[in-house]
């Protein structure tokens, strides 16, 4: 920890008109009775780390809050305005999920999402696991693998690589070694013609005849591998239209607009369920209290004529307790038929979202093999250009050598003699010659795009195996995450059980459905229990140790220095100064609210607020 001293000043702020405190490291109580501003000074200070709103004070225009710690300083304004409550200033956490950190883990007011959860008994998995971001890790997760998986594929279609590297490598030192026999034996044949007598003018023809013969050999083998090219290009067409008729009929088979319709249906009718879940929950609350406290929420009881009746603390009218029970029964069925239709709705919103995610991938897809079959065509037109090139001029080279074969007929009609037998002997000799080095220089060029395809398919390999590493390790880390979360919360909630000494429950644990689960003792037998059954602050211990189990888990403390408990009149002075002690060296500042008849004797800092005057 570091030894500066954090300083706020607070201006028309809830009902605080100005206040300037520092406080130290460690723990500090904010002490005062009801009334006394102290969570007004609360929400002013996680106004300054990152909360979205604060309460203007009555009757000024804005208000303002500023946090300084060491060398560091932020300021945030709230002003009131036509158009509702605008903020300006920088916070201390500028990070959009840095602040939902801050408001769900460490701004632990009474209004704080998870402690409200626990006291209705609502769903708490959510709220727990959305810093995890699943949905962004599974995203991120299912790229990986389709990545991988287009790589695997292009790895299999070439995983030939090396065999036909090897039989070009032998093709092109066979080449070699001919083309060296064959220039042996040219000298030779040189050799042997100057010894006879031979006519410029015929050899003359009957070179240039060579060199368009081993031109035409060239264009034969040019229009042979063009051809080879065009007749992969047009299969690779085909495949694309073929692909690109499938991802078609996929979004044209689906209306995502109705789907996102239904989703926004679904997700309004969840919302109300929710809406209604939290009044049924809290009417059942108060009709269960009537019932099973002499004191809590009624006047008191009385035995009627029709029997036992309850005066209701709200309205002062007398019910049967038979009445209350019934409802309290109707309440009950009315809270389970909502909590099983959010249940029913939840999977239904993600298998909408899934449909329409698969409708958004295959237009993407759509617009892929749309760019590739362009290039494919475009790649198809210029082959189609070459090979016709080629054939034209294959055309013009065979005229060319039908007239030398005219003009050479001609010259050597009078020269059937051994020399004219060694001319064409020494021509077929430099056609081989010329025809073998072009065939050479092809293969040397083949040979080494071959050796650059294969160095990428390696690299390909590497990134597979790399890909599976990072995909493994994403679901170990959504595994893990969750597991830690409930680690933490089941180890912390172990510990807390005995240093705060709840002999009434022998256990709170989450369980593999993030359930909170409950066993308590009963007239001398342990038992799982609803946490509704719970004594307030009972509720209160569960859902602020569920708040704190997340802020260990997710190492909030590098996201704020702060940590703020409130409304802790659920627990005595004794239990409250436990539970700070507790989780004290979690964080930087630790600052709890409690009453002045709640104070203990502690080594803790005491901040105390006197109501206004």
């Amino acid at each position: 920890m570091s030894d500066h001293t954090l300083q706020i000043e607070l201006e028309n702020i809830g009902g605080i008109e100005r206040k300037e405190i520092s406080i130290t490291e460690g723990a500090t109580f904010i002490q005062g009775p009801n009334a006394a501003n102290k969570s007004s000074f609360l929400k002013g200070l996680l106004f300054a780390l990152g909360g979205r709103s604060v309460p203007i004070r009555s009757g000024a225009d804005e208000a303002r809050v500023k946090l300084s710690v060491g060398d560091r300083q932020v300021e945030r304004v709230a002003k009131r305005t036509t158009a509702g409550i605008e903020t300006d200033g920088e916070a201390w956490v500028t990070d959009s999920d840095d602040a939902t950190l801050l408001k769900r883990f460490a701004g632990l007011l009474e209004t704080n999402s998870l402690r409200s959860a626990v006291t209705r008994n609502d769903d708490v998995e959510s709220l727990l696991k959305e810093p995890i971001n699943i949905e962004a890790l599974e995203e991120e997760r299912s790229s990986k693998i389709s990545r991988k998986r287009e790589l695997t594929n292009e790895i299999e279609s070439t995983s030939d690589i090396d065999t036909r590297l090897d039989n070009k490598e032998q093709e092109l030192t066979d080449k070699r070694d001919r083309l060296d026999e064959l220039e042996s034996t040219l000298e030779t044949l040189y050799a042997k013609q100057e010894t006879t007598d031979t006519d410029d003018t015929l050899q003359e023809l009957r070179e240039e005849r060579a060199d368009l013969r081993s031109d035409e050999a060239d264009c034969d083998s040019q229009i042979e591998q063009f051809e080879a090219a065009a007749d992969r290009l047009e299969q690779r067409t085909n495949e694309i239209e073929e692909n690109l008729e499938d991802a078609r009929e996929a979004v044209e088979e689906t209306d995502v607009e109705t789907l996102k319709v239904e989703r926004e249906n679904a997700r309004s009718e969840l919302d109300e369920v929710r809406e209604r879940l939290d009044v049924l929950q809290s009417a059942l609350t108060t009709n269960r209290e009537m019932l099973n406290s002499e004191f809590t929420g009624v006047l008191g009881r009385d035995s009627g004529l029709m029997g036992d009746e309850v005066t209701c603390w709200t309205c002062g009218r007398s019910s049967p307790v038979d009445d209350i029970e019934e409802t309290v029964a109707e309440l009950t069925e009315l809270v389970e038929t909502d909590k099983r239709r959010k249940r029913d709705r939840e999977p239904e919103i993600e298998e909408l979202t899934e449909q329409i995610e698969q409708v958004q991938r295959s237009e993407s897809e759509i617009q892929r093999l749309e760019t590739e079959k362009r290039d494919v065509e475009q790649k198809l037109e210029s082959r189609r250009d070459s090979l016709e090139e080629q054939r034209e001029r294959r055309q013009s080279i065979r005229e060319q050598l039908e007239e030398l074969d005219d003009e050479i007929a001609e010259q050597a009609a009078d020269q059937r003699s051994e020399r004219s037998e060694l001319t064409d002997e020494i021509e077929e000799t430099r056609v081989g010659i010329q025809t073998l080095r072009r065939e050479i220089e092809r293969l040397e060029e083949t040979c080494e795009s071959l050796r650059d395809k294969r160095v990428a398919l390696q690299q390909k390999r590497e990134a597979v195996d790399e890909l599976s590493e990072e995909i493994t390790a994403l679901t170990d880390r959504i595994e893990n995450l969750e597991n830690e979360l409930k680690t933490v919360f089941n180890d912390t909630m172990d510990d807390l059980l005995d240093v705060l000494e709840f002999d009434r429950i022998e256990r709170v644990w989450l369980d593999g459905t993030f359930e909170l689960v409950i066993a308590r003792e009963v007239d001398g037998q342990v038992q799982s229990d609803s946490i509704e059954h719970l004594a307030e602050s009972e509720r209160e211990m569960i859902g602020l140790v569920l708040a704190l189990a997340g802020f260990i888990t997710y190492d909030v403390d590098e996201v704020t220095p702060v940590l703020v408990l409130d409304s802790l009149g659920a627990f005595d002075a004794e239990r409250t100064r436990r539970l700070v002690d507790y989780f004290a060296d979690e964080t930087e500042y630790l600052l709890a609210t409690v009453h002045p008849e709640s104070t203990v004797d502690t080594a803790f800092e005491t901040i105390t607020f006197e109501p206004p005057v």
